[in-house]
């Protein structure tokens, strides 16, 4: 267990204010890739896709929303602790 503790990225919790927009456009990303088959579905995936996508976007670099939707989806610990384990 503490292996796989160590692979994940350290967890911040934070308070934050969302408005009913906000809410209803992370509703459509969360379409949008479950549409291409991504599982994110919880606010805080979708807010840390999100996040990643408009820092790539602001600093001009290519990105690829599949790509970084896994990763998140990876880096999440519920996700992560049902994920087969690697045979030794």
């Amino acid at each position: 267990m503490s292996n796989s503790n160590e692979s994940l990225p350290k967890r911040v919790v934070r308070t934050i204010t969302l408005t009913k927009n906000d809410l209803h456009l992370l509703d459509g990303i969360e379409q949008v890739l479950s549409c291409a088959g991504q599982r994110v579905k919880t606010d805080s995936k979708l807010i840390r896709t999100a996040i990643q996508v408009a820092h790539d976007s602001l600093l001009g670099k290519d990105f690829d929303v599949t790509k970084i939707a896994e990763k998140v989806v990876m880096e999440d610990g519920r996700s992560f602790s049902k994920l087969p384990k690697p045979k030794k």
